[in-house]
């Protein structure tokens, strides 16, 4: 009996050793399903990551892409605006030119019209002479609102015994004499 009994210890041993290492093959299996498991969620994950990662880049390249096409676009506008700039510079000192010159046309005119318009011939404050023919004496005066009066005097006609000159004119004529 010993030898029955014995093998039933034997068998019994055996059949837990079995169930021992089918427990133990079972927890391997548990592990190594978890392990797939959190493995293939974590390539998942990491392929979404990646693939998220790849969309946003494309997604910056295009806008890197928009922006060197926008960069461009405002570098030639610039470009054009400052073309457009020392242009209309040019043309406003052409214009500037321009009306100075038409300034000095109109001062030029202005004078040329105030010499036709002045039939005196002096200027207010000026120091002339009269030499009265008639007594052969000379009238120093100075040229004023009086004199501009009998100079336009219809009532006085031409003075054929009077003569304008001025100071260089008189000094001329007063060596011319002393000479004579």
């Amino acid at each position: 009996m010993t030898s029955v009994q014995e093998n039933k210890n034997e068998l019994e041993a055996a059949v837990r050793y079995c169930e021992s290492a089918i427990s133990r093959a079972n927890a391997t299996i548990e592990s190594m399903e978890f392990r797939q498991q959190a493995a293939k969620k974590s390539w998942h994950e990491q392929t979404g990551r990646e693939s998220a990662l790849g969309y946003a880049v494309n997604d910056l390249k295009i806008k890197n892409e928009e922006l060197k096409s926008e960069l461009d676009e405002l570098s030639k506008a610039y470009k054009d605006s400052t073309h457009e700039e020392v242009t209309m510079k040019k043309a406003w000192r052409e214009q500037r030119e321009i009306v100075a010159l038409r300034d000095d046309q109109i001062a030029m005119l202005e004078r040329r019209l105030a010499k036709k318009d002045n039939p005196y011939p002096f200027k207010e404050g000026d120091l002339y002479y009269v030499f009265n023919q008639l007594d052969g004496t000379w009238i120093e005066s100075v040229w004023d609102d009086e004199s501009e009066r009998i100079h336009d005097s219809p009532s006085i006609p031409n003075h054929p015994h009077r003569v304008y000159f001025t100071v260089d004119q008189k000094n001329v004529l007063d060596k011319f004499n002393s000479e004579s």
